[in-house]
This record gives C-alpha cells, sequence and structure tokens, in this order.
C-alpha cells in the first residue's frame, strides 16, 4: 500500500516546485520589464534633455540674430565695424551713440553675449556684404576679424541662423554659434553608462551635429556605427535597434542599442534570479525531504503496527517513542485504544453470538459529538504541540461547526450566525487560499438579534456548490449586515455562476412557491425563506437579483420583532 504520508511530501513537493517556478517566473518577468523599462526611460530622457538643450541653444541663437537686424542702424554699425580700423570704429560708434542716443559697440555686444551665455563656446558673423569674418570665442570674448579662410570654414557643429533684414527681407549675413556639447554629455553618461546607446542628431537638412556613445560601446563599434550613420546604411546593420525621434526643433535625434549585447546584459540580470531559484528550489525541496524521514519512518511503524491489529494480532502494541512528540502522544493513544478494543472483543465473545451484532452497535454508538468535540480538540492540541496553527485553526473551526451542527436550538443571533458562516467560509478558503476571498460586515448594536437557526448558512453553501468556480483564482463573497431605523437589511452577493434574467425570474417565483422542490439549488433558498417569513411575519422579504457588476445578490430585509 502506498503511503499517504510519502504521496503528501511528493505532493508538498511538486506545490514548493511550482510555487518556486513561478516566483522565479515572475521575478524574471519583472527583471525583463524593469529592464525595457528603464531602456525606455533612459530614451525618453535622452530625447528630453536633447530637445531641451537644442531648443535653447536655437532660441539663444535666434534672439541674438534678432537683435542684430532690430533696426538698420545696428546693420550700420555693424558694416562700419567691418570697414574701419577699431580706433575709426570707436568713434563712429561714439557719435552714434550722442545722434540716436543708443549704444551700441560691437565688441563690447560680442564680451556681454558670451558672458550671459558661458554655454558658447564660440561663435562668428559674417556679413552678406564683406569678405572678412568676425570670430569670438570665450578666450577672446571682444573677437577679431579674420581672412583665413581655413578658420573661415563653418564649424560643422555650429547653429546657423541667417540674419533676415526686416525692412527687405534679404539675408544680411550669416551668424554662427557653437555651443559646448561637453556638459550635455556628461548629464547623458550619468543617466545610465551600462546601456549600450549611441546618439545621434542631424539637423532639419540632415547635417550631423552631435554625436554620443555610452561606455558600454566599443571604440570598434563605434566606428562602424558612424560610417553607417555617414553613408545613411544604419537601417541595414543587423542587430541594432533604430529609433528616430523628430524635436519640437525640426531637428532629428537618432538612438541606436546594440541588440545583442541589450540580450547580453538582460541575460546577467536574469540569470542569477534562476540560479537562485534552482538553489533554492534543491534546498527547500531536500530540507523537506531529511525533515520528515525520521517522522516518515515513525509514522510508517504506526501504520504497520495497526495493520497487525487489523489483520488479529490483538496483541501487538505501538513502540511508544521516548521524545514527547505528536507521534508519541499518537502512539499512546492507539495504544489505548487498542487495549480498549481488546477489552471490548473480549467481552463480545463471551456474549451469546445472538447479541453480537445489538452489542458491537452500542458500542459504536458510544461516538457521540460530545466524543468527537473532546477528538478533535484533542487534535487541535496536538497540532499547537506541533507548532501548525494553521492547522489547529481548521480543526478549531471545523469543530465549531460540528457543534453548532449537533445543537438542535431553533433559534440563534445575527452574531452566532456570520461566526458560523464566517468558520464555514473559512474552511473553503484554506483549501483554495488563493482562489477565494470573502469579507463580513455587521453593524454594531445588531449582533444580538434573535434569527431562526440556519438563516444564512444554506445561501452561502448554494454558492460554493452552483457558484464558485475554483479554476479561477477571483472568486469574491460579501456578507453585508446593516440596521436602518428598525429595519434589518442583509445582503449577501458572490461573483459566482452569473444567472441569466429568466432564472433570476424563476428563482424567486419557485422560493416562494412551497409546492416547488424541482431543483436542489432552490430548496435551501426556500428553506430559509419559509423560516424567516414564518418568524418575522410580513415585514420579511428576500429577493434574488444581478448587481451592475455581474454579482449575484441576495438581499433580506425584515424588521426586528425584539426592538
Amino acid at each position: 500500500m502506498k503511503s499517504s504520508f510519502i504521496w503528501l511530501i511528493n505532493l508538498y513537493t511538486v506545490i514548493l516546485t511550482m510555487t518556486v517556478l513561478l516566483v522565479t517566473t515572475f521575478f524574471v518577468w519583472s527583471s525583463i520589464k524593469n529592464y525595457n523599462a528603464e531602456l525606455n526611460q533612459v530614451e525618453t530622457t535622452i530625447t528630453t534633455e536633447m530637445a531641451s538643450d537644442v531648443s535653447r541653444s536655437l532660441q539663444i541663437s535666434q534672439q541674438f540674430a534678432n537683435q542684430l537686424v532690430a533696426n538698420s542702424e545696428t546693420l550700420a554699425n555693424l558694416n562700419e565695424y567691418f570697414t574701419k580700423s577699431l580706433t575709426e570704429y570707436s568713434d563712429y560708434a561714439t557719435d552714434q551713440t550722442i545722434s540716436s542716443g543708443h549704444y551700441f559697440f560691437w565688441p563690447n555686444e560680442t564680451r556681454l553675449f558670451l558672458m550671459n551665455h558661458p554655454q558658447v563656446a564660440r561663435f562668428s558673423l559674417r556679413l552678406a556684404n564683406q569678405k572678412k569674418t568676425f570670430m569670438a570665442t570665450q578666450d577672446r570674448p571682444g573677437g577679431t576679424l579674420i581672412f583665413d579662410r581655413s578658420e573661415q570654414r563653418q564649424d560643422p557643429f555650429a547653429i546657423t541662423t541667417p540674419l533676415i533684414n526686416p525692412y527687405t527681407l534679404n539675408v544680411d549675413g550669416t551668424l554662427n554659434i557653437t555651443f559646448r556639447v561637453q556638459n550635455f554629455k556628461h548629464q547623458l553618461s550619468q543617466i545610465d553608462a551600462a546601456i549600450p546607446i549611441q546618439l545621434f542628431m542631424r539637423t532639419p537638412q540632415g547635417k550631423l551635429i552631435f554625436y554620443y556613445s555610452g561606455k558600454g560601446v566599443m571604440n570598434k563599434e563605434k566606428q562602424k556605427i558612424v560610417q553607417a550613420m555617414a553613408n545613411n546604411r544604419i537601417d541595414q546593420l543587423t542587430g541594432y535597434q533604430v529609433q528616430r525621434k523628430i524635436l519640437p526643433s525640426g531637428y532629428t535625434a537618432v538612438m541606436i542599442v546594440n541588440q545583442i549585447k541589450a540580450r547580453q546584459m538582460m541575460f546577467s540580470r536574469t540569470l542569477p534570479i534562476v540560479v537562485s531559484g534552482l538553489i533554492l528550489l534543491i534546498g527547500l525541496s531536500s530540507g523537506l525531504r531529511l525533515l520528515f524521514r525520521r517522522y516518515q519512518q515513525q509514522l510508517e511503524m504506526i501504520v504497520e503496527t495497526v495493520s497487525h491489529f487489523s489483520a488479529g494480532n490483538l496483541a501487538t502494541r505501538v513502540t511508544v517513542i521516548p521524545k514527547q512528540t505528536d507521534l508519541k502522544t499518537l502512539a499512546d493513544g492507539i495504544n489505548q485504544m487498542f487495549e480498549e478494543i481488546h477489552e471490548y472483543v473480549y467481552t463480545i465473545y463471551q456474549l451469546k453470538i445472538s447479541n453480537q451484532e445489538a452489542n458491537i452497535r452500542a458500542l459504536q454508538a458510544q461516538i457521540n459529538p460530545h466524543f468527537m468535540s473532546n477528538t478533535l480538540e484533542y487534535i487541535r492540541m496536538a497540532a499547537i504541540d506541533a507548532n501548525q496553527p494553521e492547522l489547529a485553526k481548521v480543526v478549531y473551526s471545523f469543530a465549531a461547526l460540528l457543534k453548532n451542527n449537533t445543537d438542535f436550538s431553533a433559534q440563534s443571533t445575527l452574531k452566532k450566525e456570520l461566526s458560523f458562516v464566517d468558520k464555514y467560509i473559512y474552511l473553503y478558503q484554506v483549501r483554495f487560499p488563493d482562489r477565494l476571498a470573502y469579507q463580513i460586515k455587521m453593524d454594531t448594536g445588531v449582533g444580538a438579534i434573535k434569527v431562526p437557526k440556519f438563516m444564512i448558512q444554506p445561501i452561502v453553501e448554494n454558492y460554493f456548490v452552483h457558484g464558485v468556480d475554483f479554476t479561477r483564482n477571483n472568486n469574491a463573497l460579501s456578507i453585508k449586515v446593516h440596521q436602518a431605523d428598525q429595519q434589518i437589511t442583509i445582503e449577501i452577493i458572490n461573483n459566482g455562476h452569473l444567472l441569466t434574467e429568466g432564472q433570476v425570474v424563476q428563482i424567486n417565483q419557485k422560493m416562494r412557491d412551497t409546492n416547488s422542490i424541482e431543483k436542489r439549488s432552490s430548496i435551501g433558498l426556500q428553506n430559509v425563506y419559509l423560516r424567516m417569513r414564518a418568524y418575522f411575519g410580513d415585514s420579511f422579504d428576500m429577493v434574488i437579483s444581478v448587481t451592475d457588476t455581474n454579482c449575484v445578490q441576495v438581499t433580506m430585509h425584515f424588521i426586528n420583532v425584539e426592538g
């Protein structure tokens, strides 16, 4: 015969394995989800920072350009600077200030601009009618005019803004401003250096003005991506995820992620979780079997002794374990039972053959409810001694149900009825802990109201027999009792098997029809309805309905006859 204990250990091992696998799978899924979320967050942050930085740079460039073409005097002043010596230009600027009241000295303007905008590395100004180019840097904020063609070459990373004459709409010059990108690159490196991301930025005309690569990108890969980007072959590369986002400024941000390295990083994150799960599973499974090995051996010895006794060897006894455990208590109890049975058998054999059956029934009849209650209490205490509080609670709840069922009084109170139902539901929840939720609420002051016994339990039992679906994990049951003046309302709501409108009408009709006993599902409801109706009279009513949330609701109303 296969040991039920071994079967139970195997069952626990399977449950433990499934639990660890589910938990490990959940953590792996969470790790992957978090990694993807981090990657999306990095991309969003980079795009936001880039859009903000580009927008600020364009705004600075446009504002400075607008300042230079705000009036014709400023443009004329700039032309004088380009054509005169610095001394002559200084005299010219002084005369203009006296005549117009507006002071504009170009070297001072450049110094002020660079001082107010430290993020500007340098800028150049070239007028359409001049061959020379003005160049100013943070080291030389006053600037100078240059003729060297190499120095006049436009910086590829500069933002170019045309000087459009507001009066003629002609382009009178070009303003090129180069912004520092070191601070922006430093901000990007602080986001997440581990993500293998590369970033490009193009102007609306397609010119590449910015490039950044994370610390996780190798130099060889950088060269490969930059070359592909320059040749417009980035979409032809395999193993890379390319995302393009057009910024509000019209610039395009191109983000490139090495998918192979991303998967490797994802794998490096999930591998420790999987290994930890396997180690935990092996450790718990081995520990469970080692922990219960001696217990299993002792239990098998007890089972073997009971089998020998059942085979007719009435002299056999269970070997009592010296250590005080639940098995010692069980062995003592079995030996005591063997002694009593031995005495009963000896007594039965002394009786006449004609009275044997009656005597056996008399002995069986001694197992009365009081004996069963004491036995359950003994089992509960044994569970507490074995540090099994959950099992003790289950035994206590079952004993309370048994005691209530053997109490033949006709009346009870709402508090006792709800307590009885609470234990009844609890026993189901113990069997299906992750698939059933319930709540019981009762207004203060209504617990002492007397009601017919078993006026809620049949309705709850009907739900567990016909409504609940333990293949789901969202079964729910709610019982609420509240009072308004003298009227008591009891609402029993569940999300079990949904009733159609026709079924609701049919059940309500049969519940009130004393001759209708066709369906078992209506008998409990009808029994409750008739007994409550007889107890509370015409003030009682009971209705089955379907709520807006597709739940089945049983509602009872009655006037407290004692209130």
